[in-house]
């Protein structure tokens, strides 16, 4: 059962790697990468609601004998840890730094997305199957 459960993020993974997501690469920050910054509000959103996710998992954890928890609070660091690594590894590649052209104006000089499909769809896959796995946790554990 244990096996299965650990699997289930990679089931996600293929399903939003191969079948849902189109795109090759994907803008971390709103306008195309024209708005530097503007996913540290979600950023820190979502990181608070995976954090209570994973406390809550432990907490259930402690009173249940149900494996399921332990795996779910795992799963909801990882997508912590991950997103955040993504989004500074974002940041870095695609804001190169503040230049000046022949007449002296400041432009911001861009490279190209790092955030691929695959780290894309990682992060929806961890994401959903921790919530999925708290979930379940719950209700077997009710049994």
């Amino acid at each position: 059962m244990l096996y299965a459960v650990a699997g289930f993020p990679l089931v996600l993974w293929i399903i939003f790697r191969f079948f849902v997501l189109d795109s090759a690469t994907y803008e971390m920050d709103h306008g195309n990468g024209t708005a530097k910054g503007t996913f540290y509000p979600l950023l820190i959103m979502f990181s608070a609601f995976f954090y209570f996710v994973a406390v809550l998992a432990l907490i259930s954890a402690a009173y249940s004998k149900s494996s399921l928890f332990l795996v779910s609070a795992v799963e909801a660091l990882l997508f912590n840890i991950l997103v955040l690594v993504f989004y500074e590894g974002y940041l870095h590649v695609r804001y190169l730094g503040t230049r000046s052209n022949q007449e002296g104006r400041l432009y911001e000089e861009k490279g190209p997305s790092n955030y691929t499909r695959s780290k894309y769809a990682l992060i929806l896959s961890l994401a959903y199957s921790s919530i999925l796995t708290l979930i379940a946790g719950a209700v077997l554990g009710l049994r």
